[in-house]
């Protein structure tokens, strides 16, 4: 059972990687450069805000000073409900033109950007997280990109000012996430429009519906609806937004555990779309690789711990039939011939060839890493080599052990809210 997982494993990642390097080295499409525009769209910035009451100033501040006509956008805060000072905070910009603050009753995010798109007056609308930071020229470098087949551009996201091991890993996931996204533009194949910033054809979203209330993830949801509709989905390389990321391995379990459960949630819901000629490469690797990705991170968490407990458990078992008492080894006959001959067949039992294989990946992973940060325009090694090595080695780990909770709790119907 054991090999048939790792060859599996094996087999997935070595086409995935073959294939990510194909894409990368395709006539340069990766990198395009963005031609502005001559003449500029209307556009309006929704920000929904829910006890962002520390961030929200500076999501506002960083929207009034993109480089865009004065003219042409117009800033929407959505206060969602909040029961600290958020709207206080918000107000605080009333006596600016450009800024317009809605406070409504807890709706979620769903709900607060539906709100949005109903006050909306440009032909465009942004998603704006209150938690983030757009920077200067983000706005032009992806209204640029849209064509007449596009329907919403997703944003390069990135993490604000890491401060710690948990941020700094972030940032590396973040880096290779943007990434990933421009890899998947090139065919079509996007799952998600992050809500740190996206931006949207206004009148599309109205014809297709508007936000998902009820989603837990409802930029996913929206992504995977406007490929179902058959809209082009792209990214945007120079369209930087950075907003701040959880601080605690606890906050960070909890996001994570919302994200992959409204993943497995959407997968089910639009399941009709997978392998469905209709709908292109988003169907065949796009809709897929995202289920594919979550059975073989938990394989790989349960293979991983496999071959590291083995050797340990036999090492331990042969000393048990050997007598030793490890409290009191002078006195159960300890022997260093049999200490010596214990070790040396513990480790020689070791299948060398699967450590190759895992060393192999790793090897593999750091180059995509490279490439990720190249593509970027970052230094790979900027948060230091623990925060990359730790994501290189061990990450999966933890998306793996993710995955495995929310199977467990989409098994046992146990809810996860917002």
């Amino acid at each position: 059972m054991i090999q048939p997982m790792l060859w599996v494993l094996y087999g997935v990642t070595i086409y995935v990687t073959v294939f990510i390097l194909l894409v990368f080295l395709d006539g340069g499409k990766l990198k395009p450069e963005v031609e502005w525009l001559e003449e500029w769209p209307s556009i309006s910035l929704v920000i929904p805000a829910y006890n962002e009451e520390d961030s929200i100033g500076m999501t506002i501040e960083s929207c009034l000073g993109v480089n865009y006509p004065r003219d042409k956008f117009e800033v929407i805060v959505v206060n969602d409900g909040s029961t600290d000072k958020t709207e206080e905070r918000a107000r605080e910009y009333d006596d600016n033109e450009l800024v317009k603050v809605i406070s409504q009753e807890n709706k979620g995010k769903g709900g607060a950007l539906n709100t949005g798109l109903e006050e909306a007056s440009g032909e465009f609308m942004a998603c704006v997280d209150a938690d983030s930071r757009i920077m200067e020229d983000s706005l032009k470098n992806i209204v640029s990109q849209f064509d007449e087949d596009t329907g919403a551009i997703a944003s390069a996201m990135k993490v604000h000012d890491p401060q710690n091991m948990v941020q700094k890993i972030q940032w590396f996931e973040y880096m290779v996430g943007i990434f990933h996204r421009s890899i998947m533009s090139i065919i079509n194949a996007i799952h998600v429009t992050p809500g740190p910033l996206s931006v949207y054809r206004k009148d599309v979203i109205e014809d297709i519906g508007g936000f998902d209330e009820d989603s837990l993830v409802e930029d996913q949801e929206i992504c995977f609806r406007l490929q179902k509709h058959q809209w082009n989905v792209r990214s945007s390389r120079k369209g930087e937004v950075y907003t701040i990321t959880p601080a605690t391995f606890k906050d960070l379990y909890n996001q994570r555990k919302r994200w992959y459960r409204g993943s497995l949630e959407n997968i089910i819901k639009y399941k009709e779309m997978m392998f469905n000629p209709k709908y292109g490469d988003f169907a065949f690797f796009g809709l897929p690789s995202k289920l594919v990705a979550g059975g073989l991170s938990i394989a790989t968490l349960f293979l991983i711990l496999y071959f590291t407990l083995t050797p340990i458990y036999d090492l331990l078992y042969n000393f048990s039939q050997l007598g030793l008492d490890f409290f009191n080894p002078l006195l159960s006959g300890f022997s260093f011939s049999n200490f010596v001959y214990n070790v040396y067949w513990s480790v020689i039992s070791i299948r060398y060839i699967n450590v190759l294989m895992i060393l192999a990946m790793f090897v593999i992973s750091g180059f995509l890493a490279y490439l990720a940060a190249k593509h970027t325009d970052e230094n790979v090694l900027e948060q230091g080599i623990i925060p990359t090595f730790i994501y290189l080695a061990w990450y999966v780990l933890f998306v793996g052990f993710m995955w495995l909770v929310v199977v467990i709790e989409m098994i046992l119907d146990i809810d996860t809210t917002w």
